[in-house]
């Protein structure tokens, strides 16, 4: 990592990263406007450009892989404008100032992803008779016909259908919506499954006869 005023020459080469006093301008589907404030702007070698304020996780503007970034200054002021052809959208970032610039070669390391929604609806399905008293699983990822595809579907010691349905973050209103759908649709017991539920939710998965499960990913 080396940190210094001559970042412009390492756009397109490494990662860089400013801390600076900026106006955004975009043009494209839409059309916004920044004023002059202190921002976070991300350029990266695969043309994608990011540009946060001190809110939330998502940046205010950005462009994706692909966008043709050039850095340009004249009279002291430097702008960054970073241009995607397809769809036609343009950022345009004015540099007013710049507290620090820095840039770096990330290295690719192996990334893999553990706890995904796959891995807790597998573990489910290989430990069905846990969740319900002699069990066995119908299927997994079950087509019901005009209305969706459930994650399991299962059959109790009884006789008698299971829907479930598995959630890797806090259930909502929206999953047991989704549940209710498929429950109806077979005529079956439903269940859900998630590391925690909505308060909306609950109440509303315990009106419709549903069994909760707090399961973590």
């Amino acid at each position: 990592m080396s940190c210094g005023p001559d970042w412009t020459r390492q756009v397109g080469k490494s990662v860089v990263v400013l801390y600076a006093d900026c106006e955004v301008y975009y043009e494209g589907r839409a059309s916004s406007t920044a004023s002059r404030a202190w921002r976070l702007v991300i350029l990266k070698p695969d043309g994608t450009i990011l540009i946060h304020t001190d809110e939330s996780y998502q940046p205010m503007n950005w462009q994706p892989p692909g966008s043709r970034i050039t850095v340009t200054t004249t009279n002291g002021k430097t702008t960054i404008l970073a241009v995607r052809h397809r769809p036609r959208e343009v950022i345009k970032v004015i540099i007013h100032d710049i507290e620090w610039a820095c840039w770096g070669r990330p290295s690719e390391g192996l990334f893999r992803l553990n706890g995904t929604h796959d891995d807790l609806k597998n573990r489910i399905a290989r430990n069905i008779t846990r969740y319900i008293p002699g069990g066995k699983v119908i299927g997994v990822e079950y087509e019901i016909p005009g209305h969706g595809i459930a994650d399991i579907v299962a059959i109790d010691g009884e006789g008698r259908k299971w829907v479930i349905e598995v959630k890797r973050q806090c259930a909502d209103l929206q999953a047991v919506s989704q549940l209710k759908r498929y429950v109806d649709a077979l005529g079956a017991s439903g269940m859900l499954v998630a590391p925690c539920f909505t308060s909306g939710a609950r109440e509303l998965a315990l009106k419709y006869g549903f069994r909760l499960v707090e399961e973590e990913p």
